[in-house]
């Protein structure tokens, strides 16, 4: 797999990942990897399941979050989050994903600053979505324990 970003500091948010080239849709951006698991969540974490928490080696540690996300995930074998292109995406871009995709409840972003029309405000959770965001996260790619939580809700 071919490096098609760079780390970046940006003025307001911190270090975030751009890309340097571009990507087609579905194309695998990084392997993220389980590098430690967060005692207590807290705004670095990625939910991997239902009570745990884990941090992801970088770039996968740093994607941004957005509303109208560029990015998907999918778990992998290395207790993480392989991070793949929900569109194509354009050197330049900030590399993002809609941490609803991980999270059953969001605290990482007070207030949105992604641009998007459809911006929330804030990061919002799978679980706190609207049922037409939980199909829209669903259908783009969301981690195993929220795909199987939501089907078991679609079932009722």
């Amino acid at each position: 797999m071919t490096k098609k970003y760079k780390i970046i500091q940006h003025q307001n948010i911190g270090r975030i990942v751009v890309a340097t080239d571009h990507y087609t849709q579905n194309e695998l951006v990084c392997v993220g990897k389980r590098t430690g698991i967060a005692p207590i969540r807290d705004t670095h974490s990625l939910q991997v399941g239902e009570q745990k928490h884990v941090y992801l080696d970088e770039p996968a540690q740093l994607f941004s979050h957005s509303c109208e996300p560029n990015l998907y995930i999918m778990d992998n074998e290395f207790g993480g989050y392989n991070f793949y292109a929900a569109r194509n995406i354009q050197s330049g871009e900030v590399l993002a994903f809609h941490y609803g995709m991980s999270e059953a409840e969001s605290v990482a972003v007070s207030v949105c600053h992604c641009g998007a029309t459809n911006c929330s405000g804030k990061s919002i959770g799978f679980k706190e979505a609207s049922p037409d965001l939980q199909a829209h996260l669903h259908y783009l790619g969301v981690a195993n324990y929220l795909r199987k939580w939501y089907k078991s809700q679609k079932q009722v």
